[in-house]
Order: structure tokens, then sequence, then C-alpha cells
């Protein structure tokens, strides 16, 4: 078998069919295609790896012998049907980012990168898919090595640079040249990319009102500041008139002084000034993983707190921008993604696919939870059908879900149904009905049928209801964890006794709910 990354992933289809494919996240893909400098394997397939996915191939019937030729659409046919499958699953959520404001923050390391072309293609083409977009960059590895060219030493405390007269200088210089860098790379024609034959107008202005830090636990920062306000109606002027904003990590007094800011403290303010619809923060250290090295996918605000209280050895990366996170997220900011920028098109996998690549953060676990309204519909067929079909589900017609709308409530990502469930009341007996609970299989680790269960029981005492019953055939383990007991045919109410399928023989749980 060929040990060669983009041979393998050619030959599955793609980095998100070999991921789905040998139970990998698509993240572990990509960094196999890093050098190993950049904390990558070179390109080789690690060892460990290999039998999943010979594995594998022999299961999708995957000739993995390297022909003559390289394949071509018209040579290997399941390489455009694996490109339909993944546009018709993105184009959700492109309509569901159009017209939104994102704010972008990546560091000066970013910029300096070899591969940082690849990043600005990416924000290059979310721009083109009409979505408002304001950058943030860092400066620090530019600003340290013009201190060293000057036989200088930087001093840091808690993170924080102190910022003296000639430090600030420099800091100018290196905002300057890191800016006029960015804005290049934003003004190439970028040859065979969405953006063919179009010019990006990218918009920088003195939009950051600052004041000095003063001094903390006995050191005196000087030039080094904090934001007083952001001029979120001249960075919305911008957005209007379809310009990128970037934005350099200095602030200005009204006495015309400059100071010296951290660009994630600036892409906050920003984002929650503006009222932004996400904030986005490339990172440089690892991805938030849980004790087994799998990706965190998603955090409460809550949960992001205690994560940062547990873990005294995360490294200050991982501290800042999650620190950052749970700010935003208290300020207003629906959902801010935590994203490493060394995973070759991390932005788009985050932003356009369902496995995403990096950590979500918000308020609410699940902030599209709402009641189900006849636009739904659709999505919610296509959420249990395939259940219908395995007999998990009773069969509903569409006529079926249109009349019974108002007892569903889902889940909804952008655009996308996730999770429904209804409810069925019988007021008479005090009693509800949990049915047609479903989870879609890529959101199934998120406790969605949890969270939507909470917000029926939540209804079921609303109107009055001392119980809730459930008829399930092959999740009773599910309920049961979830306080149902077993229950006999003659404890349902007498309307639901009459409709009782005895061939599908379900099995009955009940649940006592507090008042």
């Amino acid at each position: 078998m060929i040990n060669d990354v983009p041979f393998i992933i050619a030959k599955f289809g793609g980095v998100n069919a070999l991921a789905q494919a040998i139970d990998k996240h698509p993240a572990t893909i990509y960094r196999w295609t890093y050098p190993k400098e950049k904390g990558g394997t070179g390109g080789l397939i690690p060892s460990a790896a290999l039998l999943k996915i010979q594995a594998a191939a022999n299961l999708l019937n995957i000739n993995l012998s390297r022909p003559t030729d390289t394949p071509s659409y018209e040579s290997d046919p399941s390489q455009p049907q694996q490109f339909v499958h993944w546009f018709r699953n993105s184009a959700p959520y492109i309509q569901a980012h159009r017209g939104k404001t994102f704010v972008i923050s990546f560091s000066g390391e970013a910029v300096r990168d070899p591969f940082f072309s690849n990043l600005i293609k990416d924000i290059s083409l979310l721009h083109s898919l009409g979505i408002k977009l304001i950058l943030v960059h860092g400066i620090r590895p530019q600003l340290e090595a013009r201190l060293t060219a000057k036989g200088q030493t930087g001093q840091l405390f808690k993170n924080l640079r102190v910022t003296d007269k000639d430090t600030l200088e420099l800091a100018k210089e290196s905002t300057g040249v890191v800016r006029a860098n960015i804005e290049a790379q934003l003004s190439v024609q970028l040859a065979n990319t969405a953006v063919t034959g179009t010019h990006i107008q990218v918009a920088s202005s003195n939009v950051i009102v600052a004041k000095p830090l003063g001094v903390i636990d006995g050191i005196d920062y000087q030039f080094t500041g904090d934001i007083r306000r952001v001029d979120s109606h001249a960075i919305k002027g911008q957005l209007s008139l379809n310009h990128i904003v970037l934005i350099s990590p200095l602030g200005y007094s009204p006495t015309g002084e400059a100071f010296n800011l951290r660009s994630e403290e600036v892409a906050t303010a920003i984002a929650t000034n503006i009222k932004a619809d996400k904030l986005i923060l490339m990172t440089e250290g690892n991805e938030l993983t849980t004790p087994d090295n799998n990706l965190i996918k998603q955090l409460t605000t809550q949960q992001a707190e205690s994560l940062l209280g547990m873990n005294k050895h995360i490294d200050s990366d991982s501290y800042l921008h999650l620190q950052e996170a749970i700010r935003a997220s208290k300020l207003g900011v629906e959902r801010v993604h935590l994203i490493n920028r060394k995973i070759n098109g991390g932005l788009q996998l985050e932003l356009f696919t369902r496995q995403g690549s990096g950590t979500l953060i918000s308020i609410q676990p699940f902030e599209d939870a709402r009641p189900a309204k006849i636009a739904d519909i659709q999505g919610i067929i296509e959420l249990i059908r395939p259940l219908e079909s395995r007999g998990l589900l009773t069969y509903r017609s569409a006529e079926t879900l249109e009349m019974d709308i108002d007892k569903f409530h889902v889940i909804e990502q952008d655009g996308l149904i996730t999770t429904c469930a209804a409810l069925y009341p019988y007021p008479e007996d005090a009693m509800g009905e949990l049915a047609c609970i479903a989870v879609h299989p890529d959101y199934r680790s998120g406790e969605r049928g949890q969270y939507l269960l909470q917000l029926i029981e939540k209804k079921a005492l609303a109107l009055g209801l001392a119980q809730l019953f459930v008829l399930t055939t092959k999740s009773s383990h599910w309920f049961t964890e979830r306080g149902f007991s077993p229950a006999s045919l003659s404890q349902l109410p007498s309307d639901k006794k009459q409709t009782y399928n005895q061939t599908r023989r379900s099995n009955i749980f009940i649940k006592n709910l507090a008042l």
C-alpha cells in the first residue's frame, strides 16, 4: 500500500471522506499533510492508521495501488460524487452565513508563516460568499525581531508587554509592515479561486480609542494600552461598502498618544461592540481536547470556565484565547470559534461542514432550540425518515406533521434541523406523550436529545401535566438513565390505550415531573 497522504486522500475522495471512513477527525488528516517541524507527519501516514485505511479501502472497494497516470474525474467517477455530496451539505451553511459579520483574529506568527497565503485565500473565499469580515492581526514575533535587532529585550508580565517609548516606536514599525503585507496578499488577483477577476477593497483606520493600562502589581506598563471604546459606526460604514476591515493592535487617545494593545483583546472589543455574529480566534497552540485526546467540539460559557479552572498547565496561547472567548460570549457574541490556524482549510471546515475543525463556545448549549414552524417540516422529514424505515419511529406523513407542527420543538444549526421532539398532551389525565425524538447522526455526541427533553419537560409542566410517558422499541436505556421508569399499558391515558399499536410491542416508560 502507498504510504502517501495526498494520494490516499485523493483515492478516498477527500479529507472528510477519509476521516469518516477510518473514524478520525478531519483535523487529524490535515495534520498528516503538514511538515514535521509544524507538528505534522511530513505527508506520511502514521503506521497506527495504515491498517484502518487498508480495512476501510477493502470495505469500500477502493484500489490503493498507484496507477500509471493520476486519476481524473473522468477516470474515477467517485471523486465528482464526493464533491457533489460535499457541496450539497455545505449549501445550508453558505446560505446561513451570507450577510453575517465575522471578526477573525490571527497572530503575527500566522502572518510570517510561509503558508499564510492559504489563510488569505480562505478569507477571500468567505468575502466572496457575502460574509462581512473584520480582520485583526497580531505583531508579537515581528516586534520581538526588531527588539532583538536593536539589542533590546522585551519585558512580559502575565502575557502583557511593558511598552516603553522605544518599544512603542518599534511596534508602530512592525504594525505598518505587517498591515502592508496583509493588504498586499488581499490585493493579489487569485487565479482559479472564487475571487478570480475581482478586487478586494481593504479599509484600515484608527477605530480604537485607548488609554494607558497603568500600574498593575507594581509594574508600570507605560505605553501598553487599555481599550476605552470602539468606533463601531466607522467599522459598519466600511462594511456597508463591501470592504474588508483590517484592524491593527494599536489604539489612540484623544490627545494623540498611541498605545500598544493585545490583538485578541482588540478582536473581542470589536466583536462585542458591533454585535458581530461570530468571533473567530485563530490559535497557535493545540486544540482543546478531552482526556482521551478527542477534540472538544462545543462548550457552553460555563463549561469553558470550568475547563479553564481545571487546566493549570494549559499553554498560554490556549489559555488566553479561551479567556477571550469566555469574555466575548458573556458580552453578547452568540458564537465564538477557536480554530487551530495550522490546520490547512480549518476555517472552511469549521464554518461549512458538520464535523467542524475547532471548538464552538456559546452561552447556551443550543441557542437555536425553538418551537417548530411549517417551514421546518421538510427538515423534520429528512431527520425522521431513516429512523422510520428502520422501525425505530412510527411513520408520520407530511400532512400529519403539518397538523401537529405546534407540538414539535427543534434544534437548528446553520439551517439544518439536527434534533426534533414532540409533546402530545392528555390534559384530562395530566399526562403528556414524548414522541418522535430524533437526533441527526452527526450530532449525537452533543447531548442535544437531553437538552430538547428538558425543554419538553418544561413545556409539559407549563401545561399543568404531572407525568410524561414515552413508547420506545430500542432506546429503553436512554430513557431509564433520564428518570423514566417501566410502566404498563394500563397506566396510559384511555385515549392512548385505544391507539396503542400491539404489533410494535413498544416498551412503555413514565416519568414523574418535578413541580
